[in-house]
């Protein structure tokens, strides 16, 4: 899929905070950890170009307004996130402490749901942190190889959209309606330090 100047600027203005990809943090010379945003793409649909958000331990798109407070800077509306590629983990962008960080619940009960957790707070049992990774070809963040997300109506006021890796499972953990999407990750040039809503 062709991804164009457009959709990026579309993308810069809805956040304010994402550019042109780089494989490395911002500020530094870290080549293990890429800091970025994420879109979800899925042409002629309520969600695509939508910027990827973070609340209340859950990740979502198309959201109204974010609930996070953020260090330094003004309310953000969209989800930075970091992948440390040496071990495959997935966190939110934030002072480090406490930490945020994403697992994923492929088992039966779970069904690919996709939350966080803060600071030392246990994920569940069948939780799996690692397994992301970044496809260079297409720039499309992935999970356990594949690029296969859903995008799920929350049912919220605000029209927002569950987002949960793909399983094999068309509509998963009570969601209905489920559209399948790709991620496109846009590296941030000037990401911004938040904590995200963990209730």
């Amino acid at each position: 899929m062709q991804f164009t100047t457009l959709a990026l600027s579309a993308l810069s203005a809805a956040t304010g905070v994402f550019g042109a990809p780089t494989t490395q943090e911002a500020g530094t010379t870290n080549s293990d950890q890429v800091i970025f945003g994420v879109m979800s793409i899925r042409s002629a649909s309520p969600v695509h170009l939508t910027a990827w958000g973070a609340e209340h331990k859950g990740i979502f798109t198309n959201l109204s307004k974010q609930d996070a407070d953020c260090y330094n800077s003004p309310a953000q509306n969209s989800a930075t996130f970091v992948l440390n590629k040496a071990d495959g983990t997935l966190s939110l962008y934030t002072e480090g402490k406490p930490w945020q960080q994403l697992f994923v619940d492929r088992s039966g009960m779970g069904q690919g749901m996709m939350q966080y957790t803060t600071g030392a707070e246990p994920a569940p049992r069948n939780a799996e942190r690692g397994g992301w990774a970044i496809d260079e070809a297409s720039q499309h963040l992935t999970f356990a190889g594949s690029d296969a997300f859903l995008a799920c109506p929350s049912g919220a006021a605000d029209s927002s959209y569950r987002i949960l890796p793909y399983v094999g499972i068309e509509n998963p953990a009570d969601y209905t309606d489920c559209l399948s999407i790709a991620a496109r990750v846009v590296v941030a040039e000037n990401p911004v330090k938040c904590l995200y809503s963990q209730a």
